[in-house]
């Protein structure tokens, strides 16, 4: 799993949602309405062991016309975006929180999940003799 495969999972699902353009790097003639999936930030960190946490921020931009609908957009986008799926396995959006500022509404949400790392070929012990006596 990478960053690139959550963001097109984001984006995928806006687009089957809304159906109104959704734009990711290139954002070149934006038509209103439509969404901008910005990825603020990723960090990866050890749990224990071979175990190890991914954690992705996404912001979320919605541009429209009237100015009137962030409200009811945001609403709707705290239950489209609590759920993506990515070859059959379910990621759960958290923090997901929104404002406007400059009439663009900034919706936040964050995609953590674990990933278990591979275990390394080890020194395999050579053959052992091994003999016995009774007394």
């Amino acid at each position: 799993m990478d960053a690139d495969q959550l963001t097109h999972a984001v984006m995928n699902k806006l687009k089957i949602t809304f159906g109104w353009k959704v734009y990711g790097k290139r954002r070149q003639g934006l038509k209103e309405p439509c969404f901008i999936v910005l990825l603020l930030n990723a960090d990866h960190g050890r749990i224990q062991g071979r175990r190890y946490g991914q954690n992705h921020y996404f912001n979320v931009h919605y541009f429209s016309a009237t100015n009137e609908d962030f409200i009811s957009v945001a609403s709707q986008l705290l239950d489209v975006l609590e759920w993506i799926e990515i070859d059959g396995m379910k990621f759960r959006g958290t923090g997901m929180n929104f404002e406007v500022i400059d009439d663009v509404l900034h919706f936040f949400v964050d995609y953590n999940y674990h990933v278990m790392r591979a275990k390394e070929p080890g020194i395999k012990m050579k053959q052992m003799e091994q003999e016995g006596r009774l007394k």
